[in-house]
C-alpha cells in the first residue's frame, strides 16, 4: 500500500462537510479534489461496508486514471485496497443481469464513464441506487442540458429522492460532485447558473478560499504576424476540387463531403498548404480504414462484416481519387502559391524550439487544437521539425510528438498508448484536442499551449490544469491570458460567497418542480404510473428499466439492430415522412417496428390519442432540449410511443433488451433490405506521425 498522503486543513474541512451534507467541492486544478473523494469513499465503506461507492467520471481516460488513483489511495473497511470495477462500455454492452450482480457483489467501487451509469441505473435498471452509500460525481460540472451525469440525477436521483420523502431520507446515497469550474459555458448569470447546479445536484457548492498553482506569471501571450492572402479566393478554391473529386466518388455513396470542404479549409488556414495535401492523401482514406476495421471487429452480425469489406475494398479507389485531388491542389496557383506553413504554425515550432532546449528531457507538454482535422497534421509538423533539427544537433535526442483525441476519433488502445507514452515521457509533445483537458494528470507537464482560440472559462481552467509542474507555463495564441485570468477570478468569487447558495426550502422546491416534469401526466416516463392505459402498468415498478422520450431512440435502434441481426438506420428505413405543400418541414407520420408477428406500425392517430390532452413542455424540459429543433422533438415523443407499445406487449423486457423467446419469430418475419447499409460517412481520425 502506498504511503498515506496528509490532507491539507481545507481538504479536512470538505471531507467534513460532505460527511454532513451533499456537497459540490470547488477547487482549482492540481489541489486534491480527488484526495478528498478518496477519504470520503473510506468514511462510507467503513460506516456501510455492506454498501457500494458509485464514481461517474465523463471520458475513459478518467476512467484509466481515477480507478489507479483510487486502487491506490482508498482502503475499505478491512483496511485493504478496494476493488475497483471499471466501466467503460465495452465489456459492460454485453452484461445481462446476473453478470451486473456479480460485479456488484466483488467490488467495492463502480467506476466508470457517466453514459454507462446513466444505463444501468435508468435505462437497463440492473444497478440501484439503494445499494449505494455514496455517488462520486467528478468534473460535475458536466452535469448540464441532457448530458448522461445530468441524466442520472434527473431520471434516476431525483425520482429517488422524491418517492422517499426528500433529502431528509436516511438511506440516500450521499453525493460529492468535484469540479474546477462549476460554469460550463459563458459567465452570464453566474449565481443562476451556481444554483441550477447545486439544484441538479442537490448539493451545496464549497469552495475553500486557497489560491491557485498558478499566477499571473505562469501565463504567457503569443505574437505572431498572421499571413496576408484572400480568404474567400482560396476557400472557394479548395471547395471547386473537392467539389469535382465529390463527384468522381458519387459510386461510394460518401456522406457528409461538405464536412470534409470545411476541415480542409480549416486545416489550410490554420497550417498551411503542406499539411492540407497530407490531409487529403493519408488522413481522409485513413478513416475509410479505421471504419473499415471497426465494422469487420462487430462479430455480431454478418451484415457489419460485409460491410466493412466493402469499405476496405473501395481503398484503393478512393486512395487513387484523393491522390488526384492533391496533385490538382498543388498544381493550383492559388493554392500552391501560399505558404507551406503558416506564419501562426512557425511562431508554434519557434515556441517550441524554446521550450524543449531550455527544458530538462523529463518536461513535457500539450498543444490543444479546436477540430481533430488539425491533430494528426500538426503532430506530423512538429515531428518534421524536430527531425530536422535533431538532424543539425547530435548532442540532443529529439522531442516525439504524439496525438490524441475523443471517443470515436481514435480508438481507445490507440489513445491509451499515447497517453501511456507520455506520463512515462517516450513522448514529450502530445498534440490534442478538447477531450483531454479533463483527462491526463502528469507531475512533470510543464507547458499547455493554447493554440486554437477558446470560448469558456471552463477550458481556459480546465486546460492549465493540465500542466502540473510547479514552475508551469501556459501559453495562449488567441486569448487575452489577463481577461481569462481576470473571468477565472470572478468565477470563484461567486464560488466561494456562500450567501448565494440554495435553501433547504428552495433546494426541497427545486427538486419537487424538477420531479413534476419528470411525472408528465400518466403517460410519461414509462412504467406508467397508477391509471394508465393498460392493467400490466398499473403499478409503478421502480425496479424496472426506465423509457422516457430521451433514451427511447438508443433503446429502440438497440432493439431493432439486435432482433434483426443488423445495423439499422431507422430514420432511413423505417420512418415515414409526410410533406406539406409550402412547408420545409417534414412530418413523421409512421414508424414501422419489428415483432414476432411481422412488421407492424404506429400511425399518427395513435401518436395523437396517446400525447392527447398532455403539456408536453413538462415532458421536454427546456434544459434537456436548448438544442432540439421541433421535427426532433416530435420524433422522440413518436418513438417513445413505439418503445411502451413493445414495453407493454413484452417484446421488450423489464431492463428494456429484446424478449429472448422472440427474438427467433422476429428474424424470420421482418426481412430487412440487404441494401440499408450502403453510405459511407467520413469522420476525421487522428493519425499518428510514421516516423517514430
Amino acid at each position: 500500500m502506498a504511503d498515506r498522503f496528509q490532507l491539507r486543513p481545507y481538504q479536512v474541512e470538505s471531507v467534513e462537510k460532505a460527511k454532513c451534507q451533499n456537497t459540490i467541492v470547488c477547487l482549482p486544478t492540481g489541489l486534491g479534489k480527488t484526495l478528498i473523494a478518496a477519504r470520503l469513499i473510506e468514511h462510507y465503506l467503513k460506516q456501510y461496508p455492506h454498501l457500494k461507492i458509485g464514481f461517474l467520471v465523463p471520458t475513459r481516460p478518467l476512467v484509466e486514471q481515477q480507478s489507479e488513483y483510487c486502487t491506490k489511495h482508498c482502503r475499505n473497511a478491512h483496511g485493504n485496497q478496494v476493488i475497483v470495477q471499471r466501466l467503460v462500455g465495452e465489456e459492460q454492452a454485453s452484461w445481462d443481469e446476473r453478470m451486473w450482480k456479480d460485479a456488484i457483489s466483488k467490488c467495492n467501487v463502480m467506476l466508470g464513464t457517466a453514459s454507462i451509469f446513466q444505463k444501468a441505473f435508468v435505462t437497463d435498471k440492473y444497478m440501484k441506487l439503494s445499494q449505494f452509500s455514496l455517488l462520486v460525481f467528478d468534473e460535475c460540472h458536466n452535469a448540464i442540458g441532457n448530458s448522461p451525469m445530468a441524466a442520472v440525477m434527473r431520471d434516476g436521483v431525483i425520482p429517488f429522492v422524491s418517492r422517499n420523502g426528500g433529502l431528509s431520507y436516511t438511506s440516500l446515497p450521499r453525493i460529492l460532485g468535484l469540479t474546477a469550474s462549476f460554469v460550463n459555458g459563458s459567465l452570464k448569470n453566474m449565481e443562476k447558473k451556481r444554483k441550477d447546479l447545486e439544484a441538479l445536484m442537490t448539493s451545496t457548492i464549497f469552495c475553500p478560499d486557497i489560491k491557485s498553482r498558478l499566477n499571473d506569471e505562469s501565463f504567457h501571450s503569443v505574437e505572431w504576424i498572421p499571413d496576408q492572402f484572400d480568404t474567400e479566393r482560396k476557400k472557394n478554391a479548395i471547395a471547386t476540387h473537392l467539389d469535382i473529386t465529390s463527384k468522381n466518388l458519387e459510386p461510394l455513396q460518401i456522406k457528409d463531403m461538405q464536412k470534409v470542404d470545411s476541415r480542409s479549409a480549416h486545416v489550410f488556414f490554420e497550417l498551411g498548404s503542406a499539411s492540407l495535401f497530407h490531409y487529403v492523401e493519408v488522413v481522409i482514406c485513413s478513416q475509410i480504414m479505421a471504419k473499415a476495421t471497426s465494422l469487420e471487429q462487430m462479430h455480431d452480425t454478418q451484415e457489419s462484416v460485409r460491410y466493412g469489406r466493402r469499405m476496405r475494398s473501395s481503398v484503393p479507389f478512393l486512395q487513387a481519387e484523393m491522390d488526384k485531388l492533391s496533385s490538382r491542389m498543388r498544381r493550383d496557383h492559388e493554392i500552391a502559391s501560399a505558404p507551406s506553413k503558416t506564419n501562426k504554425l512557425e511562431r508554434l515550432l519557434l515556441l517550441l524550439q524554446e521550450i524543449m532546449e531550455h527544458s530538462t528531457e523529463s518536461h513535457r507538454g500539450i498543444v490543444f487544437v479546436e477540430q481533430v482535422a488539425l491533430v494528426s497534421a500538426m503532430a506530423k509538423q512538429i515531428n518534421e521539425h524536430f527531425r530536422k533539427s535533431a538532424a543539425a544537433n547530435t548532442n540532443r535526442r529529439p522531442p516525439q510528438c504524439g496525438a490524441v483525441a475523443g471517443t470515436g476519433y481514435q480508438t481507445q488502445a490507440e489513445r491509451q498508448e499515447q497517453l501511456e507514452a507520455f506520463s512515462d515521457g517516450k513522448v514529450r509533445i502530445l498534440v490534442a484536442t478538447a477531450a483531454l483537458e479533463e483527462g491526463i494528470d502528469v507531475s512533470d507537464c510543464a507547458f499547455v499551449i493554447r493554440y486554437s482560440s477558446i470560448a469558456t472559462t471552463k477550458a481556459h481552467i480546465q486546460g492549465s490544469g493540465r500542466a502540473r509542474h510547479r514552475d508551469a507555463k501556459i501559453y495562449y495564441f488567441e486569448n487575452s491570458p489577463e481577461r481569462e485570468r481576470a473571468k477565472e477570478s470572478a468565477m470563484f468569487s461567486t464560488a466561494r460567497d456562500a450567501t448565494l447558495s440554495l435553501t433547504s426550502i428552495d433546494m426541497q422546491k427545486e427538486i419537487a418542480s424538477m420531479n413534476a416534469t419528470v411525472l408528465a401526466g400518466k403517460v410519461h416516463p414509462y412504467p406508467l404510473s397508477s391509471n394508465a392505459l393498460t392493467s400490466s402498468a398499473l403499478s409503478m415498478a421502480h425496479d424496472d428499466g426506465i423509457v422516457n422520450v430521451f433514451n427511447c431512440k438508443q433503446i429502440f435502434n438497440q432493439y431493432c439492430s439486435i432482433t434483426l441481426g443488423k445495423s439499422v438506420s431507422p430514420k432511413k428505413e423505417l420512418y415515414i415522412f409526410r410533406q406539406e405543400p409550402r412547408d420545409p418541414r417534414k412530418i413523421l407520420t409512421q414508424v414501422k417496428y419489428p415483432t414476432p408477428a411481422g412488421w407492424l406500425a404506429m400511425t399518427d392517430d395513435d401518436f395523437k390519442r396517446f400525447w392527447a390532452g398532455v403539456d408536453m413542455e413538462k415532458v421536454f424540459v427546456s434544459e434537456r432540449v436548448s438544442k432540439k429543433t421541433q421535427s426532433e422533438k416530435e420524433e422522440m415523443a413518436f418513438v417513445y410511443v413505439v418503445v411502451v407499445e413493445l414495453r407493454e406487449k413484452g417484446w421488450l423486457g423489464i431492463h428494456n433488451k429484446p424478449g429472448k423467446k422472440f427474438m427467433f419469430d422476429i428474424k424470420r418475419n421482418c426481412s430487412v433490405s440487404p441494401d440499408s447499409m450502403n453510405s459511407i460517412t467520413l469522420r476525421d481520425k487522428v493519425v499518428q506521425s510514421a516516423w517514430f
